[in-house]
């Protein structure tokens, strides 16, 4: 213990560091977890999509979204929430799970704060986004094969 504290007191610089860094990444799981926007991996959210019935809702742009997104996705950009708000309940439950998706995972929990504000109880968050998706192999639709 001694030689730790020996250390901590030698590197003062590298100890401050790593403590803020420690303390930043133990806060960012907490605020994710009592969020209740959970984060899942692609593996995760396919199981969930398969047994559950899952809704993948995708916050890209339109011409992101165009390009390819995950199956039957239900396209909601952000800055559209509440005009869709009545659609996305049309097709699911409030009950039901969402999977929230953006390219790269970064908005994904903002969004899914909102949808659980709004009433939705089971909100997901694909970790690492579409970007995760197509890495684990996974397939897209786009919009010219719909139809």
């Amino acid at each position: 213990m001694e030689e730790f504290i020996d250390f901590a007191l030698t590197n003062w610089g590298m100890t401050f560091a790593f403590l803020l860094i420690l303390i930043y990444w133990i806060g960012g799981e907490l605020f994710h977890w009592y969020s209740g926007v959970k984060p899942i991996d692609a593996e995760q959210a396919t199981r969930l999509y398969n047994r559950e019935s899952a809704q993948f809702i995708d916050i890209r742009a339109r011409r992101e979204y165009d390009k390819g997104h995950l199956p039957q996705a239900f396209h909601m950009p952000e800055a559209e929430i509440e005009q869709l708000l009545t659609r996305l309940r049309k097709q699911v439950a409030e009950d039901s799970p969402l999977i929230v998706y953006d390219e790269s995972g970064k908005e994904a929990a903002k969004m899914g704060r909102k949808l659980r504000k709004k009433g939705f109880t089971k909100i997901y968050r694909l970790k690492r986004g579409l970007n995760a998706w197509v890495n684990a192999g996974y397939p897209l639709e786009d919009v010219k094969s719909k139809g």
